[in-house]
């Protein structure tokens, strides 16, 4: 067990020459007050017993001081310490023996003990004075002990080959302490990579208990060792139930860091990537995410969710079937401002995304966009992401365009795949934007190349113990320590509340939270309108994965909503228009605004109302029907089209080169290769260009890039599920 140095005396009043007269004054006056507090209430104390022990104990402590000095060489001396001790004991005894005989309540008594003290205090002082080398002894020992734990952690980085590393007495921290550490030969960055040899060496740590940081303002030869007893990633943190609204402009509380500090993520100016095999506790992650954003008073979420809706759907749930509040007020609107859950859909969505960065572009005068209620910072949360960035171009180039502009205009992203790689993340231009890259549990340590590959030899995915445990890499912690462990706060996932616990379902979250939440900004709003913002609740068709999951009836005449798996999305949602709303709804709506007006029924007028209504309802939809086939009709053929001609230009050399990737095997093959081969093997022909083969490599989806110019051939049954 680590012992904490001390530069001072373990007990601040031992020894003390003013103070320890005054502790022991203290002491003796608070037991005469319990004496005196026992016969107020009617306690009979027996006196005569108390005299006697009294008296044996005055003998039994003149005694003990009388062994206890038999070092000292002079025998004055001694006597002296016996005599003083016996005197201010039989001072102590008879003040308690007269107080139990009277009382400790009065002026005379504290007077008594006041002047005791005084007295005691000279000579206390000379009672030190003739025992200081035996203090200074004592002081001595307790020093030496506390330096013979830094002495080891000294020796340990001497044998595990670090020189010149000074350790300086340890300060407690939430999970352990920190050892600062001055370094006059070996460097930071040397002493990293020992970490592990020296908790081998140590012993007595698990695996990951050391983490070495330095601060980039402090001089180069200071470090902190931060040495970690309580094993955080092991433990289970709940979501706090707090509500209160938060602002986005400030870093949001996600979980605890594996040092016990509060592990935090500032979303402004952020794009974030989440890697994670299921089961690794990445979809609780993004359900502590959204909980954490629709806290903020100038923050909209826009989410798309290829996994049917699942993560979605659990926060749309109580707008959906009209629950209300603890306040009785009815949640008439989303806490998610959009949600996606079809190919067609998320392009929509990440295209709009850019029209909105684009437009607070044109709009501001410089700087940067700082969100506020008027104007919120908008953050688009992709879940299931390799089902876009695997297949649809179009989603891969707005993802690229959206992360670029997004930066200033106050247009986040966050994006969870399954593991890291080209097809997963949309290639190496949009895993480049990502400012912070979080990395969960892995069956295999390989899959770290993929989501740090700067970091592949330090870093074991695989190692991390449970759901919820997870890496953070982010930009200060790329210049510092590398990638930090942590442990994601635990949000209650399931349909209902468990048996006989009181477990804050997702529900409940956005029961507490629909209020907080700001609109879009008109101006941004208006941006996004080309792509179907403003009808994106009202078109049943786009909301049917919602009415299934809910169990709601669909209206007639709506076919559920499709899936489309096709490459050439461009851009627009297709399927059949809302029905025609029956003459029963007008009716209903008119006689609900009389009994409003004037609290009677509907009169002819309000009835030839509603049906006029209706009548014009059925000839506007007739009309967008026809336009809207005929446009639907032109864009199809105008993709197959353009399919069809690009088909015709296809490279005759693609699948050949292709092929030699796959060839290739673990090994892999680099750009350079296939240029020089294809000069070998047709010297007579223009090769494609770097560029073209590097697109066709990222488009494919069992090519994968684990390390710069190099592609590897892929075709792991994690590929085939995904």
């Amino acid at each position: 067990m680590f012992t904490r140095p001390r530069n001072h005396e373990p007990i601040p009043w031992r020894h003390a020459v003013v103070s320890t007269p005054l502790f022991t004054a203290a002491t003796v006056y608070t037991g005469g007050l319990s004496i005196g507090v026992a016969q107020d209430m009617g306690a009979t104390l027996p006196l005569g017993w108390m005299g006697l022990g009294s008296a044996a104990g005055i003998a039994i402590a003149a005694a003990s001081r009388w062994f206890r000095t038999a070092h000292q060489p002079n025998r004055k001396a001694r006597w002296y310490h016996t005599g003083f001790t016996a005197t201010w004991t039989t001072a102590t005894y008879a003040w308690l023996n007269f107080t139990a005989h009277t009382t400790p309540w009065s002026l005379a008594s504290a007077a008594t003990v006041a002047i005791g003290a005084a007295a005691a205090v000279p000579a206390y002082s000379y009672d030190r004075y003739l025992r200081n080398e035996v203090i200074a002894a004592q002081w001595a020992e307790e020093a030496a002990a506390a330096r013979a734990d830094l002495s080891e952690w000294e020796q340990l980085f001497h044998d595990a080959g670090a020189r010149g590393v000074e350790v300086l007495p340890a300060t407690d921290t939430r999970a352990g302490y920190a050892l600062p550490l001055k370094l006059t030969q070996t460097p930071f960055e040397a002493l990293l990579g020992l970490l592990r040899v020296i908790e081998t060496r140590k012993g007595d740590l698990r695996p990951g208990a050391l983490e070495l940081r330095r601060d980039l303002d402090a001089p180069a030869s200071e470090a902190t060792l931060y040495v970690t007893t309580r094993n955080v990633l092991s433990e289970s943190v709940e979501l706090p139930a707090d509500s209160h609204p938060l602002t986005i402009n400030e870093p949001l509380t996600l979980g605890v860091l594996e040092s016990g500090e509060p592990f935090e993520i500032k979303f402004r100016q952020n794009s974030v990537f989440i890697a994670g095999k299921k089961g690794s506790g990445k979809s609780v992650f993004l359900h502590v995410i959204i909980a954490a954003i629709t806290r903020c008073i100038d923050a909209v979420i826009w989410m798309i969710d290829m996994a049917e809706g699942n993560t979605a759907k659990r926060w749309i749930r109580p707008w959906a079937e009209q629950w209300k509040d603890k306040t009785g007020r009815l949640i008439d609107r989303p806490i998610l401002d959009w949600v996606a859950t079809s190919i067609d859909e998320a392009v929509q969505l990440l295209s709009a995304s850019v029209a909105v960065a684009d437009g607070r572009a044109r709009r501001m005068k410089g700087g940067k966009v700082h969100p506020t209620r008027e104007l919120p910072a908008l953050i688009v949360i992709t879940d299931e992401n390799p089902v876009l960035m695997s297949s649809v171009p179009a989603a891969i180039k707005a993802k690229i365009d959206g992360i670029k502009k997004g930066r200033k205009a106050a247009v986040d992203y966050v994006d969870a795949a399954q593991r890291g790689t080209g097809p997963n993340s949309g290639g190496g231009e949009v895993m480049s934007q990502y400012d912070t890259v979080i990395g969960g549990r892995f069956p295999k340590k390989q899959e770290g190349q993929f989501v740090f590959p700067d970091y592949y030899q330090r870093i074991d995915l695989s190692k991390l113990p449970g759901n919820g445990a997870f890496y953070v890499l982010d930009e200060e912690r790329s210049k510092t320590t590398g990638p930090e462990r942590f442990k994601g706060h635990y949000a209650y996932d399931d349909d209902e509340h468990p048996d006989g616990t009181e477990a804050t379902v997702i529900e409940d979250l956005a029961v507490e939270r629909w209020t907080i939440r700001p609109d879009l900004d008109n101006d941004s709003q208006n941006d996004a309108a080309p792509y179907s913002y403003a009808d994106r609740w009202d078109n049943t068709e786009r909301i049917a994965w919602l009415l299934d999951a809910l169990g709601m009836p669909t209206p007639a005449g709506v076919k559920p909503a499709t899936t489309s798996s096709s490459p050439r999305s461009n851009g627009t949602t297709g399927g059949s228009l809302p029905p025609i709303k029956p003459a029963s709804y007008y009716l209903d709506k008119g006689r609900a605004h009389n009994a409003t007006k004037n609290g009677g029924g509907p009169s002819e007028q309000d009835v030839e109302a509603a049906i006029a209504a209706g009548l014009a309802e059925f000839e506007r939809i007739n009309e967008q029907a026809s336009v809207d086939l005929t446009k639907t009709a032109g864009a199809q053929d105008a993709a197959e089209a353009v399919a069809a001609k690009k088909a015709d230009r296809r490279h005759p050399r693609r699948d050949e080169i292709t092929s030699w990737v796959k060839d290739a095997g673990d090994e892999g093959i680099t750009v350079a290769d296939i240029r020089d081969r294809l000069l070998a093997l047709h010297p007579e022909e223009q090769p494609p260009s770097d560029t073209a083969i590097q697109n066709w490599f990222t488009a494919h989806p069992n090519i994968d890039k684990p390390s710069r110019g190099l592609y590897v051939w892929s075709e792991s049954e994690d590929d085939a599920s995904e």
